[in-house]
């Protein structure tokens, strides 16, 4: 491979339907051990560059214009399936974004690493195959690869699969990796991990790397130049380093902006890239958000220092933010144990703790944040305090209800009274329902006439217009649907909501808008907020208070300003140093 010639090299990109032009021609060149960012919006067309390259384009659209890989004499766009075939996974390979889709359910990690040697021919025999995979798995970083070879892909973690899927494109050294959007999903702290091995890995091998994503902060991560992408075209190209520091386009100082979740306009709202963003509604003006610093010298807290000490030294169940007099939410002792299949015939299966004697108090209009890494017991605690799950000990009272032991009877004011968001609002929107009938599902006895009228009012004030009544979830953007699950869960008048990861899936520039929304709705009906994220950025923006969970235990909690400036707990400081920062990216890659 001659230095002149590029690894890959784009020309005249054009995809599209035979009603529709969705690529419009854009042309790109990534050298040999260049490290390329590609960012934009969904739907910008970031995926279906990255299919184009593959050869995975689906039969109803059509591509032109040409794809050339260093030392492949034919154009990827017209060559057949069985070359095809032969490149995919020896010479160009991919990350895609949900490893649990891309993996094989019902075979064994190390055997699926093994098979791409096997189908490429690049071991002698199939066990040759399996010791190459627990030695790339051991490359990868995965704990104990020899066990984890023989594990199927629902035993290990989101992070651990991410980790099997890039084990398998690295396999056979290609000469391309294309990652699709691989860290979305994942925890701020196994997001580094990821993109640190993804860095040094394309590194050591001198292999190309194309990296997709709608986080800037993740290209500034790894690459070395970013590709900036709006509905089809390329708007921008240049060094990471001017891009995020000057960048030339609108769009892309739009997407910069919306991106640094420190930076808010005079009215406290977060940057967002439609324009005009939705007004403020009237009560919320009436009822201004508290700043940080108001919520710091509140008296209901907790000393945060004094609190972190005496967990350190093993003193009784700590009670975090303790409210004097009735407050919404109270937490006392609370454990929660599952057990385990696969024991053994005879051994009593392992019991696994979820939360371990929790203890702490949300006041009244309070915006708290529970904050943790996947399997810490953050959505444990959330389907506890919503009545989905019972504690196995402590108390747990909810608008002076208590939840542990109640009968669904019990319960039926409570559940109109305590709502809930969802991360991934397709999987909790009834595809068969219109959005008529989705919103109006919790009214109960109330009339059409009345149940329509409340409807059309609750989707106003989620910015939607009445025409969506009559359509179904699949014909919403990812955004839009999550406006729907909000509107569904205040069309109650509750005053308890609770968000689990409810912007995680989210774009960008989607983010903030629906945190924009969240923050105007909770004032607007002086909701208690309880916000459940593994981001802290996301946290501190929306909370004025935080709990850092960890391994089931409430590990330090206090203001948001003040654990986030001040971390105390070894954890929480892990916590705080993964987050990107925009403005200490800026500073690393000028560097």
């Amino acid at each position: 491979m001659t230095p002149s010639t590029p690894t890959l090299s784009v020309k005249d990109l054009r995809v599209g339907s035979p009603f529709n032009e969705l690529l419009h021609g854009i042309s790109f060149e990534i050298a040999a051990g260049e490290r390329v960012g590609l960012i934009g919006e969904s739907g910008s067309g970031k995926s279906l560059t990255a299919t184009s390259v593959m050869g995975l384009l689906p039969e109803t659209l059509m591509a032109t214009g040409t794809i050339n890989l260093n030392g492949i004499d034919a154009d990827l766009l017209t060559a057949s399936e069985r070359r095809l075939n032969r490149l995919r996974g020896n010479t160009m390979a991919m990350v895609f974004q949900e490893p649990m889709t891309a993996l094989n359910p019902l075979m064994r990690v190390g055997a699926q690493v093994a098979e791409i040697m096997m189908v490429h021919r690049t071991e002698r025999g199939r066990r040759q195959a399996r010791q190459r995979a627990v030695e790339l798995l051991a490359r990868v970083k995965l704990p104990n690869p020899a066990e984890a070879a023989l594990a199927f892909p629902h035993q290990l973690s989101g992070g651990q699969r991410q980790r099997v899927m890039l084990a398998m494109a690295l396999a056979n050294d290609p000469q391309l990796l294309l990652c699709d959007e691989p860290t979305t999903a994942l925890d701020v702290t196994v997001q580094a991990e990821v993109l640190k091995l993804i860095g040094d890995l394309v590194t050591d091998r001198g292999t190309a790397l194309l990296l997709i994503t709608h986080d800037i902060a993740v290209v500034a991560e790894v690459c070395q130049r970013v590709l900036v992408m709006y509905q089809g075209d390329i708007v921008e190209d240049g060094p990471v380093g001017r891009v995020l520091t000057a960048p030339q386009h609108p769009y892309t100082r739009k997407l910069i902006a919306a991106s640094d979740l420190s930076s808010v306009d005079d009215r406290g709202r977060l940057h967002t890239m439609s324009m005009p963003v939705i007004a403020t509604p009237p009560a919320a003006a009436s009822s201004p958000r508290p700043s940080q610093a108001d919520a710091a010298a509140a008296p209901i807290l907790l000393p945060h220092r004094a609190a972190h000490q005496r967990l350190e030294q093993g003193g009784p169940p700590v009670i975090f933010n303790e409210v004097a007099g009735a407050g919404a939410i109270r937490v006392r002792g609370l454990s929660r144990q599952y057990r385990r299949r696969g024991g053994g015939l005879f051994a009593p299966a392992p019991i696994v703790h979820g939360l371990r004697e929790v203890s702490f108090d949300v006041a009244e209009g309070q915006r708290f944040g529970i904050v943790g890494e996947s399997g810490s017991g953050k959505s444990t605690l959330m389907r506890i305090l919503c009545a989905l799950d019972q504690p196995t000990s402590g108390a747990v009272d909810v608008l002076g209800q208590s939840i542990g032991g109640a009968s669904e009877r019990q319960l039926r004011d409570f559940r109109s009274q305590v709502q809930i968001v969802f991360q991934d609002p397709m999987g909790s929107l009834d595809p068969r329902m219109k959005v008529r009938d989705i919103v109006a599902e919790p009214l109960h006895h109330v009339g059409r006439a009345e149940a329509q009228a409340r409807v059309e009012a609750q989707l106003a004030a989620v910015g939607l217009d009445a025409d969506v009544m009559h359509r179904h979830p699949h014909q919403f953007s990812g955004g839009q649907r999550q406006r729907i699950s909000i509107a569904r869960a205040l069309i109650t008048r509750p005053r308890v909501l609770v968000a689990d990861e409810a912007v995680s899936a989210l774009d960008v520039s989607v983010r903030a808008q629906v945190l924009n929304l969240l923050a105007d709705l909770v004032d607007e009906y002086q909701l208690t907020l309880v916000f459940v994220s593994h981001d802290l950025g996301v946290i501190r923006h929306l909370c004025d208070t935080v709990a850092v969970i960890s391994d089931g235990r409430i590990v330090e909690c206090g203001p948001t300003a003040s654990v986030y400036d001040r971390p105390l707990h070894p954890y929480t400081r892990q916590l705080v140093s993964a987050t990107p920062s925009m403005d200490e990216l800026a500073r690393r890659v000028i560097a």
